[in-house]
């Protein structure tokens, strides 16, 4: 009887123990691995909160990686759209090059020429060749924001229309 009776209070002391104990801080993190805090943390539910806290910062990380993934998706359609542009004044410009090419070449073998006509050629062509620089550059040059990518479209386009302006009124 006295063992049993030993044992007993031995079990009431532990259980006086962790009652004291859970009062105490503990960790709510099941990976610290104390028995106490384990203890406690069944019972009070505080892992059932870092579950949930847990929980919660995925769902917040997954939602902030979708949102990146949606905004790479659009950048990526924009600057597609920007390439189609730039190869479609790339190729308005070709045309331009063209049509200045046999000007020069017709005007010249006819030495029909005035001082203003050779100063315009002159100027279309060299916008041409500017034109086609930038053309080269937007190609080749390091990745710029698509909002500069846009105006920088957006300047060569107006460049290519006063060449094409320049060789119309020469062609008259």
């Amino acid at each position: 009887m006295a063992g049993l009776r030993r044992c007993g209070l031995m079990l009431i002391g532990a259980g006086i123990a962790a009652a004291l104990l859970s009062g105490c801080e503990t960790e709510q993190d099941p990976r610290s691995g104390a028995f106490i805090d384990g203890v406690t943390n069944l019972y009070t539910g505080g892992y059932r909160d870092y579950v949930n806290e847990r929980q919660d910062d995925l769902q917040k990380t997954q939602d902030r990686a979708n949102t990146l993934e949606a905004r790479a998706r659009s950048i990526t359609a924009e600057r597609e759209e920007l390439e189609r542009e730039l190869q479609q004044a790339s190729d308005e410009l070709a045309g331009l090059q063209k049509r200045l090419a046999d000007l020069q070449e017709n005007l010249g073998a006819k030495r029909q020429l005035s001082t203003v006509q050779r100063k315009k050629l002159d100027e279309a062509d060299r916008r041409a060749k500017l034109a086609r620089t930038r053309v080269s550059t937007l190609r080749t040059a390091a990745p710029q924001s698509v909002e500069a990518q846009r105006q920088s479209i957006a300047d060569l386009k107006s460049l290519i229309g006063s060449v094409g302006a320049m060789v119309q009124d020469l062609s008259r």
